[in-house]
């Protein structure tokens, strides 16, 4: 591949499309969302100082476009981004559990939700603080308190299930 942009959106297409699923719980909105993002980014390329990664860069703009769609939503006074996703590629899960993890993410605030995914996709803590904007202390004790409240939250749930 020759072209930078198309080389760019074959590497990360596929990590910015799962970030955003799970941010937005939607396989139609984050497709729309992925796409939004590419096309931000296209559109910027030529900005881009290098100052970040490449990949920390379009975590942003994609962090960003979520961030903007989901204001959006909440200004109309919408549920956004709650859809139920059917199951790919006949993969049998424990619904029950996948409902759970789903429900206790939706609880979390966005920037534990972020923490979370972005560690969850191997995103070094130094990575994580470009994309956020914070250092590298404050990522540290981000995901540690995003932990713990997933994990209380997940067995305030579970109790429920008792």
């Amino acid at each position: 591949m020759a072209d930078p942009l198309e080389e760019m959106y074959h590497i990360y297409k596929e990590p910015i499309f799962r970030y955003l699923r799970h941010m937005c719980q939607s396989r139609t909105i984050a497709e729309e969302l992925t796409h939004d993002t590419f096309l931000k980014a296209f559109k910027g390329y030529g900005r881009f100082r290098g100052e970040s990664s490449l990949k920390t860069w379009l975590f942003k703009i994609a962090r960003n476009t979520y961030l903007n769609e989901a204001g959006r939503f909440s200004q109309k006074n919408e549920v956004p981004f709650a859809e139920p996703e059917r199951h790919e590629r006949g993969i049998t899960r424990n619904i029950e559990t996948e409902m759970m993890v789903r429900q206790t993410m939706r609880r979390l605030t966005e920037k534990e939700r972020t923490l979370l995914i972005l560690r969850e996709q191997c995103f070094s803590l130094n990575e994580i603080a470009a994309i956020l904007q914070q250092t590298e202390g404050n990522i540290k004790v981000g995901i540690h308190r995003a932990k713990k409240r997933f994990r209380e939250y997940y067995l305030e749930g579970d109790e429920g299930r008792i």
